[in-house]
């Protein structure tokens, strides 16, 4: 039998990087820094950033309309630069911009005139863009599975507590220019972290991307799904919300309530199960739908109202968590910055710029019958995707990536088992369904082949490996079953 060849130094630590992703003693110390200025800075943009915010507190610091405006030069911004940044530039980009964006921010305050506010917020909203793809490429490339965890879980627990602090306590007490010093600290808290940024550390981990499978089609389906989450979480979610807003008090506030709780069955399940991803995706939409549905009913029934902003929140932090999370797992296992790109370009621009287009449209229209209307087809829409989950599952589940997002790091050390047996690209696929227990004629399903094509493959899989029955194939292979 040939065996792994496997060096236990390339993951790191030897197989504790290969447990359960909620293993904090997987963080290296290493990439802290990359940890950190996620956390913050992330939870700084979508706090003060981003037209989803409404609280009074943001408004201080920066206009609905004018957040609007930032929150799209941001997107098209960060979909420009991930088209044209090289990986290794990240260190330099990262710095030049968090010093242009700490300049454009002092200068949006500094100043009374109208012109050099919007002059100095477009160079802010630009440069934003740059520190996004800048912090994004570590992200993705140097942290493993535990690090992108914890870090889009935190920042996600960050925004919700600072958004429901910001509510209860901070409405009446924060005005003028103590937001401004609020939100400026912060910001540049979170940049100092771009100091300790080193171009080694993406030299250092490149070993562990030697050996990256090759990308499929059907990796390109999760693209479709996060610009759906992007739309459904952040556009016509959140418009639906704010307008429920204008009519009801507490909303934003059980909002952000079951955005903890949101984190919290994150947090969970990914420590239940290895293949959260299915989970969890699932959650998303149909607390959604859920939710929508309750809407439709709260003039009838007020306490849908609690229910139906909770239920949002859950959603649309677990979305949106799951989906930047998926992102950087499927990047770094594929080591494809083609991914990421169309990743950010879609989410970006499809999803995100869309979404704010029509989560205003929606917020702009002050009426009850359109909200309930919105609710009833959007629900509709996302019942339809319950209904094709199965399918997309079912497509998804045979991926590389969905075992690897459920450990600490990715692995590719599963390859090697099948090395020296000359086996065909989609003979070792056919191989490896049939090691997880596929029948062939699920296999001609999940592969979207003919069944008599799959019976002549895994003929030549066993011709190949001089066996005669899957029960030996699960010999010959054991140590892939064991992961």
């Amino acid at each position: 039998m040939l065996k792994s060849t496997r060096n236990p130094d390339i993951l790191g630590t030897g197989d504790r990087c290969l447990g359960n992703v909620v293993n904090v003693k997987a963080i290296r110390k290493s990439n802290l820094p990359y940890i950190f200025i996620w956390i913050v800075y992330y939870a700084w943009v979508i706090v003060f950033t981003t037209w989803w915010t409404a609280s009074p507190v943001t408004e201080n610091v920066i206009s609905s309309g004018l957040r609007s405006m930032l929150h799209s030069i941001n997107l098209l911004s960060s979909a420009f630069f991930v088209l044209i940044i090289r990986k290794e530039w990240f260190v330099k980009t990262a710095r030049v911009g968090a010093i242009l964006i700490i300049t454009g921010m002092g200068l949006f305050m500094m100043t009374s005139n109208t012109s050099l506010q919007l002059s100095s917020l477009t160079v802010f909203g630009i440069t934003l863009g740059i520190v996004n793809i800048s912090i994004l490429i570590p992200f993705v490339f140097v942290m493993n599975n535990t690090e992108k965890f914890y870090s889009v879980l935190c920042s996600n627990v960050l925004i919700n507590l600072i958004m429901f602090i910001d509510i209860i306590y901070f409405e009446d007490k924060l005005t003028g220019y103590g937001v401004y010093i609020f939100s400026f600290s912060i910001l540049v808290t979170a940049l100092l972290a771009t100091i300790f940024f080193k171009k080694s550390s993406l030299v250092n981990y490149s070993g562990e991307l030697i050996d990256a499978p090759e990308i499929t089609p059907r990796i390109y389906l999760t693209l479709l799904n996060n610009c759906a989450v992007a739309i459904l979480c952040k556009g016509i979610g959140k418009g639906i919300l704010n307008i429920t807003a204008q009519n009801h008090a507490d909303v934003h506030l059980w909002y952000y309530v079951g955005g903890l709780i949101g984190c919290i069955l994150y947090f969970i399940l990914n420590a239940m199960y290895r293949r959260a991803y299915i989970w969890l995706n699932n959650i998303t939409f149909s607390t959604i739908a859920m939710g929508l549905i309750c809407n439709a009913f709260i003039d009838d029934i007020p306490q849908m109202l609690t229910v139906f902003a909770i239920l949002m929140g859950i959603g649309g932090t677990i979305g949106m968590i799951n989906m930047y999370y998926i992102l950087a797992v499927v990047g770094k296992k594929y080591n494809s910055m083609r991914y990421v790109k169309l990743s950010i370009f879609l989410i970006g621009l499809c999803g995100g710029i869309s979404g704010v287009v029509i989560g205003r449209v929606i917020s702009s229209i002050d009426t009850v019958q359109f909200s309930i209307i919105a609710s009833i087809v959007t629900t509709a829409f996302l019942l339809i995707f319950l209904i094709l989950s199965p399918s997309l599952v079912k497509a998804q589940q045979y991926n590389d990536w969905v075992k690897d997002a459920g450990r600490s790091e990715i692995d590719n050390r599963q390859k090697d088992l099948f090395a020296g047996y000359r086996l065909s690209r989609r003979e070792i696929e056919v191989c490896k369904l049939l090691l997880e227990g596929y029948t062939l004629r699920q296999i001609s399903g999940v592969l979207s082949i003919a069944y008599s094509t799959v019976n002549t493959y895994c003929t030549a899989v066993y011709r190949k490996l001089t066996i005669n029955s899957r029960a030996e194939l699960i010999i010959l292979f054991k140590d892939y079953i064991k992961d």
